[in-house]
């Protein structure tokens, strides 16, 4: 038989979970007609939503595992009411956001209550019957300093804070929140695939809330827009559909000027290290230049995701590594001559010509995965970890600009 513990504080664990579970609903009812909405935790109320940085609805969560009633001496809306008015002393003047209860139980048709939902609204009345019950002294004790609170505010104040109340009543369960969640986000089927979208959105989710709600780290995320995580839905729906991202079919042969822009770049440097001709040498400037500027549309635009790339570019530097490790080991044991040049040239073109089969979302054009490695190599300054094709190419680096001998 199954006890609970006298001291246990499963309900409350529901409860914070619920909260971070009903904040991606939250937001995710956002993600596609108003792209640009943010949203917090913790900070004035449970969830924040703002836009353009300014509070427009302050949430307010409450889980209960058990049907029940919402009504005007309940405690889950006087401790709301109570968190609320902390919030007045935070907000401008004026600049009174929708303030929602969003909780599992139930509000009579017909109550007081009914009368702050979405429908059929009576504020005057409403106010009238909270400021009776906030006023009455025989009240239960549990609730008597938040009521205290609401009537300590000034009439006008408790007519404004009343006003913009909305509860939303019937909220779904911590175990019903993934169903709304298939269908705010558009997951249809009920397979295991949709499953899988479906945990890894939340994964992606338990970060972003952590990051938002540890107020002692120093690199602590404040908010998260709807855009980002519209981005992380194509993001996930794209690794499991296939979908491609947008790439220019021609590519414009890059002018004398654009080419010369690129003279002291490091991976061109890197080329002249393994003695390439001109040639050679502005065809990888093009293909460094449109990987690079594709990678930048994609991540403005919100195509792709910061690690997606950082997944993408480690999976390169992987392939380098097998193919550089082989041949820089044979050429320091003497087994490929005494051409550095030469071996680095076979490590350019063998790792070139592995990364073709790494893919980018599914983009099919190579030159993506060319052009990146470039640019992995344009930072061998700058990591501790670089990459580059001279067998020597970091002792040669150690000297910028530095002309390279035949056979070094």
């Amino acid at each position: 038989m199954t006890q609970k513990m006298p001291h246990s504080a499963a309900g409350q664990m529901v409860g914070y979970l619920y909260q971070c579970e009903w904040a991606l609903v939250e937001l995710a009812r956002r993600w596609f007609k108003d792209p640009q909405t943010e949203l917090r935790m913790e900070m004035l109320d449970d969830i924040d939503i703002l836009r353009q940085g300014t509070p427009v609805q302050l949430v307010q969560s409450k889980h209960h595992g058990h049907p029940g009633e919402l009504g005007p001496t309940s405690a889950d809306l006087w401790r709301s009411i109570n968190s609320w008015c902390d919030a007045l002393d935070h907000l401008p003047a004026g600049q009174l956001p929708m303030l929602r209860l969003v909780t599992t139980q139930t509000v009579s048709p017909g109550s007081v209550l009914a009368k702050l939902k979405r429908d059929g609204r009576d504020v005057a009345a409403a106010l009238t019957a909270l400021e009776a019950v906030a006023s009455d002294s025989e009240g239960a004790k549990s609730t008597r300093d938040w009521r205290a609170r609401f009537m300590s505010c000034t009439a006008p104040t408790r007519a404004a804070l009343v006003g913009a109340i909305v509860l939303d009543d019937q909220a779904p369960r911590v175990s019903e929140v993934d169903s709304t969640l298939r269908e705010v986000i558009g997951i249809w089927k009920n397979d295991q695939q949709s499953q899988e979208i479906l945990e890894e959105l939340k994964g992606w989710w338990w970060a972003v809330s952590l990051d938002m709600l540890d107020h002692a780290s120093p690199t602590r995320r404040m908010s998260v827009s709807a855009e980002e995580l519209r981005t992380q839905i194509d993001y996930v729906f794209g690794k499991y559909t296939h979908t491609a991202l947008p790439v220019v079919d021609s590519l414009d042969d890059l002018t004398e000027q654009e080419i010369a822009q690129y003279a002291d770049h490091v991976f061109v440097e890197q080329l002249k290290l393994i003695g390439l001709g001109n040639r050679s040498i502005r065809a990888h400037i093009g293909e460094y230049h449109h990987a690079w500027a594709h990678r930048s549309r994609w991540i403005y635009h919100h195509h792709v995701t910061p690690g997606e790339l950082s997944q993408f570019d480690t999976d390169l530097r992987q392939e380098w590594n097998l193919i550089f490790a082989k041949y820089a080991d044979r050429f320091d044991a003497g087994k490929a001559g005494d051409d550095a040049e030469a071996v680095g040239e076979s490590i350019l073109d063998a790792t070139l010509t592995a990364a073709q089969d790494i893919k980018l979302r599914q983009v099919g054009k190579r030159w993506i995965a060319r052009g990146t490695l470039h640019a992995l190599a344009d930072n061998a300054r700058k990591e501790p970890n670089p990459l580059g094709w001279h067998p020597h190419f970091q002792e040669l680096l150690k000297t910028p600009q530095r002309t390279q001998k035949k056979g070094e």
